[in-house]
């Protein structure tokens, strides 16, 4: 007889549930808010931005890749639409308020490119906290089975106004 067994899981998303973000992001939003922000002000941010629909504000904690004045994030989450052709937005950035302009980038190989630019730079592990996925480090992942992985994600590219 013989008997199978599933291969592991080599790559998962560490991204909460909806319900979990709901319960979490208004804790996470207040600590970015006040002085005790440096907790978490290294790699989260709050972003601010205008519902495509309904025209309501929303403000939600993301995290991010910076470079300058230019900050790379990844979303599976469906909020990303409401930034689809760009405009402004604010930000909430180490304890200031900032503005900038968004660009959307859904296109699969420049998604792929962005997530295979941050493993080359920071290395499996720290590359998946910043895109929101576990990644197996032992061993790496193969491009085939990263591409799989960043299906359904986007990149956000936010460039601060001066």
């Amino acid at each position: 007889m013989r008997t199978t067994t599933a291969a592991p899981v080599r790559i998962r998303s560490t991204v909460p549930s909806r319900r979990v973000l709901r319960t979490i992001n208004p804790f996470v939003s207040m600590i970015l808010r006040s002085p005790l922000h440096r907790l978490l002000s290294s790699h989260v941010l709050l972003l601010t931005f205008t519902g495509r629909k309904t025209g309501k504000r929303f403000t939600i904690p993301v995290g991010y890749t910076r470079k300058g004045d230019t900050f790379t994030l990844f979303s599976s989450k469906s909020w990303y639409k409401n930034l689809r052709g760009g405009g402004h937005v604010a930000v909430h950035l180490q304890g200031r308020r900032r503005t900038g302009r968004v660009e959307v980038i859904e296109d699969r190989a420049a998604v792929l490119d962005a997530a295979e630019r941050l493993v080359a730079e920071y290395g499996l592990k720290e590359a998946g906290r910043r895109i929101g996925m576990a990644l197996d480090t032992g061993p790496p992942p193969s491009p085939d089975e990263l591409a799989a992985a960043m299906e359904g994600r986007v990149v956000i590219r936010l460039i601060l106004d001066p």
